[in-house]
């Protein structure tokens, strides 16, 4: 089925450039640009497999009228910034970044139409997209995130091992291990699979009433301190990213480098984001999707920044801040929906237990992208979008657990 070629050739390229920037850091701009096109290719396909076949997706999803909200208004913000782009670093940004992300969310809704494109996804990438990742890890540079963005789909994937057999279970847990020990200094790569494993251990109890109770408020807490603390830090009143002040969590690395992972290294960029859309009066709309922030990494003596960000920084390391400087309060507003209208449908409308699992991810992640998650061309923005896109789904929150270890069981075994 050539819906399944395209799926797996899209896994295979999102990792692709963060190879390619591995073996030639800082020349990713090419490979995203020669990976990402081809995924516009199969995306007009689908689109006309499903017009010929009359294949309505507003009747395969809920809630599919705040993706269409999300996907309009950015369109908007794009053809904004193309309007807005004078010079060529504009441009470069906007077709190797911008315009390839606005791809991948179109994309990654596809994905979740039926069950067995969700496996098709997953299994591809446990098994090309393992073997990519190795490559990453053993040639990247220092400091580079490639392979922790690459690999980090696994955190979808661990929540699959309830459904899956004693061996494939075994090795996803692995796989896992590995991952977390191997970036023992990354604290985001750290939390995220300690929460993912949290949230995979309610299988066990998923009987009784007390951890469906508690996964309910776990999603409306996770969900209402972003905005709550956002406000507090604006207002002035608290600055939550300075708790790390009166303490410390000192790791050492295999060099036997140390680093403090409850450092703030989050207030500057949203004084940086803040601080321009203050400027240029544009705190509702967003400075478009070509808009630059002045930074304060530009006065850091022992990095290049001030040759990396002459025109100003294009973005950062959160992703809701990304939107929130792209497309303003609205465009915040409108990603962070996603999250609500999904993790909501995936808690409260399933008959499966992974889909809640799923929804109450979704919700920290819906938090998490305050602090990191920056959404580019990627593997790691495919399965963002696809752990939304799978609460929205109709048919996945209408299966059975019984159901889903059948498919599971049938198409996923990797071992």
């Amino acid at each position: 089925m050539i819906i399944r070629k395209i799926i797996k050739l899209a896994v295979i390229f999102s990792i692709i450039p963060s190879l390619y920037n591995s073996i030639y850091p800082g020349r990713i701009a090419i490979a995203s640009i020669l990976c990402s096109y081809p995924i516009f290719v199969g995306i007009i396909y689908i689109i006309n497999r499903l017009y010929v076949s009359r294949v309505s997706i507003a009747r395969k999803f809920d809630g599919i009228n705040y993706v269409y909200l999300f996907i309009i208004y950015n369109l908007i913000v794009l053809l904004r910034g193309l309007l807005d782009a004078q010079s060529i670093e504009d441009w470069k940004s906007m077709f190797s970044n911008v315009l390839p992300l606005y791809l991948v969310t179109h994309f990654s809704l596809y994905i979740a139409l039926y069950p067995s494109f969700v496996i098709d996804t997953i299994r591809t990438f446990l098994t090309y997209g393992l073997l990519l990742c190795l490559l990453i890890y053993v040639i990247e540079p220092e400091l580079s995130i490639n392979f922790i963005k690459s690999l980090s789909p696994i955190y979808f994937i661990v929540l699959i091992i309830p459904y899956l057999d004693k061996k494939n279970s075994i090795f996803i847990i692995t796989v896992a291990a590995v991952f977390f020990f191997s970036v023992f200094t990354n604290r985001a790569n750290m939390l995220n699979i300690i929460i993912v494993f949290v949230i995979v251990s309610t299988f066990i109890w998923r009987k009784k009433k007390w951890i469906f109770a508690t996964i309910k408020t776990l999603r409306l807490a996770l969900l209402a301190l972003p905005p709550v603390f956002l406000i507090l830090g604006l207002s002035g009143i608290f600055n939550v990213f300075l708790i790390g002040e009166s303490l410390s969590w000192v790791v050492v690395d295999e060099k036997k480098e140390s680093q403090d992972l409850l450092i703030d290294s989050r207030t500057a960029i949203y004084n940086d984001v803040f601080g321009e859309l203050e400027r240029q009066d544009s705190f509702l709309f967003g400075l478009g999707a070509s808009g630059k922030t002045k930074t304060s990494l530009t006065d850091i003596s022992y990095a290049d920044f001030d040759v990396i960000y002459k025109e100003g920084r294009r973005g950062t390391e959160s992703g809701m801040l990304n939107y929130i400087q792209w497309g303003g309060i609205i465009g915040g507003l409108l990603y962070f929906l996603l999250f609500i209208k999904a993790s909501y449908l995936g808690v409260y409308k399933s008959k499966n237990w992974f889909c809640v699992m799923i929804g109450l991810w979704v919700a920290f992640k819906g938090m998490f992208s305050f602090i990191e998650d920056r959404n580019f061309f990627s593997i790691s923005t495919i399965f963002i979008f696809l752990a939304i896109s799978v609460c929205m789904s109709k048919r996945f929150r209408s299966l059975t657990d019984y159901e889903i270890k059948s498919i599971c069981n049938k198409h996923l075994k990797i071992i």
